[in-house]
């Protein structure tokens, strides 16, 4: 893309909802333009803007603030762009309080002035409602405007907020009003997504009336500074087109307690043909709604998407670069017992309430609609993708990305495929591509080039000069030498090979030896049992690591595997965890993406219920998968299979008596049959693998066998009664000693459960159980 801008281009800025620590600051760090714009927004509100900014401040999350801060760094970014990369927009769009950034850019309203208004904005916000009196929610449904939501909405005294979307809409009103609206559409409209905002001020509606008359006399005041005539290239929120000039300051007043229609704003920018339509700010947020609405736009977030959006600045002079104070990390005060539990640093770095997350394995059958869930309590989700086709899979990342509002806790699994990498090779490329915040992998052992690519794009020194990721990553390991691989730089040679196909920066590549492969390593055990040796050793590994590399002192530790019964929870923090992972817990609530049949079979286990069956990717080696054997013959079923593989070279040898039960009480079609399907499959299966098969009598026999197991878990998923024996259902014990933990409560009823309140029911019952076992101990 050229550095001139276009004709009719456009540039959007986002709202609040986007701030994160450390935001600006490699902006801040590489242009002097951008430190004038944070100098002389210091200038005029006495605050040190770039401190809340780049620091771990509390008053970064706190309004009055925020506004301020995001106004800055969106203005930072448009002057470095238009003065040295030589953007130039025509039209102007911002959503919500990124309309006042879309003013200043416009040169409707003078920066100092903006500057002033948004934190006077923020107060009177702050002031309107009591906190906790207030909440928001955003709605996800296709085609949600012609549904039944905004009138269910509109009889429960709730007020839509924004207009977001073909398929998100947000509401805004008194907290129990919009507590109670979750059940009546819940019950009405089935198929819609309801996520809770971690907000306290109901934004945007008729609550914030109060704050609209005192906020109008601030605009008044102000009318001599504004150019009015400007603000006619700008889109308002509250009409949907551009503005008016005469009724400018009318309609910024009118915008505090009126719904914002960016959906509408979003059509009247892309009016007129094709354009270039650039987002700026610290987080992607509105260029996933234009993708919604079939138009392209581009997201530039940081220094190295300002450079490959609009190539190389022209030369300007330099000054004295401003010095950035140092990282002073603070814990805000926790609200319940479980979040004081673990690691104060995974909160932080993941924007959740809890040392926590839902592992996005099979286990956890974690679907959109899961991890959506746990997102918007604040509860950290990956999304499982082992279950999907790679195009299944990126529409459903795609999906995710676009609904979940900026900064959610939220990231995908990826499984590690030997026989088929370059599906997980396509997998991680969609993650970049799609701007995903966090990815989960499982079954690496080593780093992969690929996998390296990941972690290495987007790095960048941060304020204190260390290598900051773009995103975050765990590592799911099963072993030592897995472990020391994550805690060790990406391989030399690796990275050499992608910096000399182009596929890293230079700078990129010189800032890696600085990085461990991974953030966050979990130990996980599949067996039982492993898991109390394998963290311990984990945490003397992690202190030698960081004799070599610094950097490796901050990968944080997890847990995974058993994790059921909130004791099973404070014995892992008692070993020294910073956060726990779970999976089985979460095959058995509400949006678990699988059957009521199997969820009504997974709430009445007990902790014997499960079994080991051989593994559907590894089946070959033997490996064994846990699984549900109570009211099912699967496991036995599977252990047969592998019990004719190996004794038999080729489907040709079974005797007949053998095949014919295999195809009418299994398999429900001829094996033949089986293998044409696996053939005409090389995604699925690999291609290289299917190559070997052809000569190979006994890797079809074993491709036939795993078509078995794996159909079987689809069986489970749809829920078919007649298939009820060949369910293969993912599972473990510790799903049995939750049901046991909440036997003769509410929660007995999986449509009661829910991941966030699964999530805190076993770290508020952690916590209980670490507190009494210390006060009851000995003195």
């Amino acid at each position: 893309m050229s550095a001139a801008g276009g004709v009719g281009d456009v540039v959007v800025f986002s709202g609040q909802g986007g701030q994160t620590h450390g935001m600006g600051a490699d902006l801040h760090r590489r242009f002097p333009l951008a430190r004038a714009v944070f100098e002389e927004a210091a200038d005029a509100t006495g605050l040190d803007l770039a401190r809340i900014c780049f620091e771990d401040d509390p008053r970064l999350h706190l309004t009055e603030y925020t506004q301020p801060c995001l106004l800055t760094v969106e203005i930072a970014f448009h002057r470095v762009l238009t003065v040295e990369f030589g953007f130039a927009p025509r039209r102007f769009g911002g959503h919500s309080l990124g309309e006042y950034t879309a003013l200043v850019a416009a040169g409707a309203l003078p920066f100092a002035e903006a500057v002033r208004l948004v934190r006077r904005r923020g107060a009177l916000m702050q002031q309107a409602v009591p906190e906790g009196r207030g909440a928001m929610a955003a709605l996800v449904m296709d085609d949600i405007l012609d549904s039944e939501a905004p009138g269910i909405v509109a009889d429960a005294g709730v007020e839509v907020a924004n207009y977001n979307s073909p398929i998100q809409i947000v509401v805004s009103g008194a907290a129990d009003r919009v507590e109670g609206l979750r059940d009546r559409l819940g019950a009405a409209l089935p198929d819609l997504t309801f996520i809770p905002l971690r907000v306290s001020i109901p934004s945007h509606c008729s609550l914030m009336r109060p704050a609209r008359d005192r906020f109008a006399e601030h605009l008044a005041a102000a009318a001599r500074h504004l150019t009015p005539e400007r603000a006619a290239a700008v889109a308002s929120n509250v009409t949907g087109g551009l503005h008016e000039p005469h009724l400018l300051t009318t309609r910024l007043a009118d915008q505090l307690a009126q719904p914002v229609r960016w959906l509408d704003n979003m059509r009247t920018l892309a009016a007129g043909g094709p354009a270039r339509i650039v987002e700026l700010g610290p987080r992607p947020a509105l260029a996933k709604f234009f993708g919604l609405i079939g138009v392209l736009a581009t997201a530039v977030t940081n220094v190295t998407e300002v450079q490959a959006t609009f190539g190389r600045p022209r030369p300007v002079p330099t000054t004295a670069s401003t010095p950035i104070p140092a990282t002073a990390p603070t814990v805000a005060p926790s609200a319940t017992p479980g979040e004081r539990l673990g690691s104060a640093a995974f909160r932080a770095a993941h924007g959740t309430r809890l040392a926590y997350a839902v592992g996005g394995t099979a286990e956890a059958a974690a679907g959109p609609a899961l991890v959506s869930r746990a997102a918007g309590a604040g509860v950290l989700g990956y999304l499982d993708t082992a279950r999907l086709d790679l195009g299944r899979a990126t529409a459903e990342i795609e999906r995710l990305g676009a609904t979940l509002p900026a900064g959610a806790p939220w990231g995908v699994n990826v499984p590690h495929t030997p026989e088929t990498p370059g599906r997980t090779e396509a997998l991680l490329a969609a993650t970049l591509r799609l701007g995903v915040p966090r990815i989960e992998v499982a079954g690496f052992t080593t780093p992969t080039r690929a996998l390296v690519r990941q972690r290495l794009s987007g790095l960048h020194p941060g304020p204190d000069g260390r290598p900051r990721p773009a995103r975050l990553l765990m590592a799911r390991v099963g072993g030592v030498e897995a472990a020391r691989a994550f805690l060790a730089p990406p391989p030399p040679g690796i990275v050499t090979w992608l910096r000399e196909r182009g596929l890293i920066t230079r700078a990129e590549a010189e800032l890696a030896p600085g990085l461990p492969m991974a953030d966050d390593l979990c130990a996980e055990d599949d067996r039982g049992g492993g898991l109390w040796a394998l963290l311990p050793t984990l945490r003397r590994m992690r202190a030698r690591a960081a004799g070599e590399l610094p950097a490796a002192a901050g990968v944080r530790l997890g847990a995974a595997g058993g994790l059921g019964a909130p004791e099973a929870v404070a014995a892992a923090f008692a070993l020294g965890a910073d956060f726990v992972v779970t999976g089985s817990v979460n095959h058995c609530t509400a949006e678990a993406d699988t059957s009521e049949l199997v969820k009504d079979m997974l709430a009445a286990a007990g902790p014997g219920d499960f079994a080991t069956a051989p593994d559907a990717t590894l089946f070959e080696a033997g490996a064994r998968q846990r699984v549900l054997r109570r009211g099912v013959f699967h496991p036995a079923r599977a252990h047969r299979l592998h019990d004719l593989h190996l004794h038999h070279d080729d489907l040709s040898e079974l005797a007949p008596a053998d095949r014919e039960r295999l195809e009418r009480q299994l398999f429900r079609k001829d094996l033949d049959e089986v293998w044409h399907e696996v053939a005409a499959d090389p995604d699925r299966w690999g291609s290289a693998v299917l190559a070997r098969a052809e000569g190979s009598p006994r890797l079809r026999m074993a491709l036939v066998f795993r078509w078995y197991l794996a159909d079987s878990a689809l069986r489970a998923r749809r829920g078919d009664p007649a298939e009820r024996l060949n369910f293969r259902v993912p599972c473990g014990p510790a799903l049995g000693a939750f049901n046991e933990t909440v036997r003769d409560t509410a929660l007995a009823d999986w449509r009661a459960r829910h991941a966030d309140g699964v999530a805190r029911l076993l770290m508020d019952g952690a916590a209980g159980a670490l507190r009494d076992h210390l006060v009851g101990a000995p003195g």
